[in-house]
């Protein structure tokens, strides 16, 4: 047969492997969606809390 090298601890660890994958590839995207700019659409008020978060305010000067 063609998978018999396919024994328990194989397919472990081709399951843990896939998890991980998939955790990295989450991780990377959801830092993406944080640290990225805002869409066009999104409401003024979190555009004005975003825009803020960028430069320092200027009224300190």
């Amino acid at each position: 047969m063609y998978l018999e090298f396919l024994k328990p601890e194989v397919f472990d660890v081709i399951i843990v492997a896939n998890i991980v994958i998939g955790l990295l590839i989450a991780a990377r995207r959801f830092r993406k969606d944080i640290t990225g700019p805002l869409p066009e659409d999104a409401p003024a008020s979190a555009r004005d809390s975003y825009e803020s978060t960028l430069s320092p305010s200027s009224s300190d000067s």
